[in-house]
């Protein structure tokens, strides 16, 4: 139950751009190829596992017909993403971010790929299934000024961020994701070492997206010799440590809130870590500390 209403612990004066969350990293992509898949579970059964942060790429064929994808590769049908969200609402109090876009236009070696969305098919989806006049935050002011008392008081259950404001009822909030391919391409060891160091000279006042997984990319120490499932396995032992240097640097502490990832389903122990944080914090409400420590085995 705890990873169903982790939200509730937090004080009302805690800043949501302050708030440390588990997200995922390419959300929809479960059932995809292993050279593509990122998740192995629902949109649904991340929440259940903390999730609050979802990453959902979108493309169209040529049909304008709506798909989660990755790459060159295509998913499930945009609506069975929908479906899950819906879930969510239905079956839950808590605040969530959607960030969602079309897939972003990318060079492998010599190749341009450019990838086209269907706006008024996903403003139609937004509508169908996410009842977006009665839960859709919008018109906010300054995200970085927004409580969870705000948000509670205002019954909204989730935000949808695009730069572009494509969707109706999207916002465009700043999200800062930092990424690099020779950061994220190094061998785990390494980027274990360097990740940190990477996000300190950052900052944002909106959401700091702090991706944690690697990537297989060309030119870079790991290739595409290996793909995300294998990765996530060869670096998972290091995140307890990547995420406990950010808790000794009260400044990283201070700025990182989302903090997202693959295979987020696998076990409890990356939003475990991740949840930690808000002790750092001093955001879980005083009478509930004990509680939240015990639900997470700190």
């Amino acid at each position: 139950m705890f990873y169903k209403n982790w939200m509730s612990y937090i004080k009302d004066e805690a800043k949501i751009t302050k708030i440390a969350m588990p997200g995922t990293h390419n959300s929809g992509t479960m059932g995809m190829s292993k050279l593509a898949r990122c998740q192995n579970g629902t949109l649904f059964e991340q929440y259940q596992y903390g999730v609050r942060f979802f990453d959902i790429r979108l493309k169209a064929d040529r049909k304008g017909r709506l798909f989660v994808g990755h790459g060159i590769m295509t998913g499930m049908p945009a609506q069975l993403a929908f479906e899950s969200l819906k879930m969510i609402l239905e079956q839950s109090e808590e605040f969530f971010v959607i960030k969602m876009m079309t897939y972003m236009n990318q060079q492998i070696g010599p190749f341009k790929l450019s990838y086209k969305g269907n706006k008024d098919e996903t403003s139609r989806l937004i509508r169908e299934y996410l009842s977006p006049e009665k839960y859709a935050l919008t018109g906010y002011g300054d995200i970085s000024s927004l409580t969870m008392g705000d948000i509670r008081k205002s019954g909204k259950k989730y935000i949808i961020i695009n730069e572009n404001k494509e969707y109706d009822f999207s916002n465009d909030c700043p999200v800062l994701g930092p990424w690099s391919s020779e950061v994220y391409g190094y061998k785990p060891e390494k980027f274990a070492k360097e990740i940190v160091s990477y996000l300190r000279n950052l900052d944002t006042d909106g959401f700091f997206w702090f991706q944690t997984q690697q990537t297989p990319n060309l030119g870079t120490e790991n290739g595409w010799t290996k793909w995300p499932d294998d990765l996530d396995k060869l670096s998972r032992k290091y995140f307890p440590g990547i995420i406990a240097e950010i808790a000794a640097d009260p400044k990283l502490v201070e700025k990182v809130n989302v903090v997202a990832g693959d295979f987020m389903t696998a076990d409890y122990m990356k939003a475990n870590e991740i949840l930690s944080l808000n002790l750092n914090k001093g955001i879980v409400k005083d009478e509930m500390v004990e509680k939240y420590k015990r639900a997470i085995g700190k």
